[in-house]
C-alpha cells in the first residue's frame, strides 16, 4: 500500500494489543464508551491472548493506517 501522506511504500503488519478504543473523548481511567459517545472502533478484553489489528505502517513518515471496519463501531 502507498502511504497516503508521503507516497512511500507502507509495511503491513500487526497493532499488539489488549483492548483499543477510539473515541471522540479522552479517557483517562477506563476504555468504556459513554452511551452518547461516538467511536470508530473497539476492541475488547481479550479471553486468553492479547488482540491484534492489521495495519499498515509508513517506515518514512511514522504514520500508521488501520482499517476499522470489521470491529464494533457506532458511527453512521
Amino acid at each position: 500500500m502507498e502511504c497516503p501522506f508521503c507516497k512511500a511504500e507502507m509495511i503491513k503488519g500487526y497493532l499488539q494489543c489488549g483492548t483499543a478504543l477510539w473515541s471522540t473523548k479522552k479517557h483517562k481511567v477506563s476504555i468504556l464508551p459513554g452511551k452518547n459517545e461516538q467511536y470508530a472502533f473497539r476492541v475488547k478484553l481479550p479471553m486468553v491472548s492479547g488482540n491484534y489489528i492489521e495495519s499498515d505502517c509508513c517506515p518514512k513518515c511514522k504514520r500508521l493506517i488501520i482499517d476499522t471496519s470489521a470491529y464494533e463501531n457506532n458511527l453512521e
